[in-house]
């Protein structure tokens, strides 16, 4: 694979990565909120998710789903649905949460729902079906190591850009934090997991 393609392919994965989305509003929700740890265990969710898209195409199942409206569909508006029941979970508050607040299930609770987020996202499938084969090489001997190399590029090139929104989220953390002002936190992150949730039903609609 020759240095143009790398390269080319290098940028697109960031530039994509930059694009508004539900992984950049949920992480940069949850570090404003929680702080640095949440952050990078939803993080850790989020990259997961996104390995689990790459080894779902180079398996042939994401163009299964592409190709079929009522999968790709199902997958669309179950992502809109997870964010809508985050973002009412978050809204009745820690209080009224059925699972029970310890350190172990936190940390889990964290990963899981960074991994959800991003199985349901469609933009995350398409990008592995449509975009990323696009640059791998049309002659090769091993095509599946062409592709799962090009996927290993973009799963770094998104835990930077998303390391980075989560420092930037964590910084606000403090402020976030005080006791008089969680109500208004609480409700301002709702409301912004709402916003997501509408940003990924437009921005999908014409898959």
């Amino acid at each position: 694979m020759d240095d143009f393609r790398w390269a080319s392919f290098l940028l697109a994965a960031v530039l994509i990565e930059l694009t508004p989305g539900p992984n950049m509003g949920y992480l940069a929700l949850v570090s404003a909120r929680r702080g640095w740890s949440a952050g990078l265990l939803t993080l850790l969710g989020v990259t997961l998710g996104l390995a689990a898209h790459m080894v779902a195409a180079a398996a042939g199942l994401s163009q299964l789903a592409v190709a079929q409206p009522v999968l790709y569909q199902a997958l669309r508006w179950g992502g809109v649905a997870y964010l809508l029941w985050l973002a009412w979970d978050t809204w009745r508050g820690p209080g009224a949460s059925s699972e029970v607040e310890d350190l172990s299930l936190g940390d889990w609770r964290d990963v899981r729902r960074g991994f959800l987020t991003n199985v349901l996202n469609p933009k995350a499938l398409i990008f592995y079906v449509a975009v990323l084969p696009s640059f791998a090489p049309p002659q090769t001997d091993s095509p599946l190591r062409a592709f799962l190399t090009l996927g290993g590029i973009h799963l770094s090139a998104s835990v930077v850009i998303h390391v980075a929104i989560v420092a930037l989220g964590a910084r606000a953390y403090g402020w976030v934090a005080k006791a008089d002002r969680a109500p208004q936190v609480q409700a301002a992150f709702a409301l912004g997991l709402v916003a997501v949730a509408g940003w990924v039903a437009w921005s999908t609609r014409g898959g």
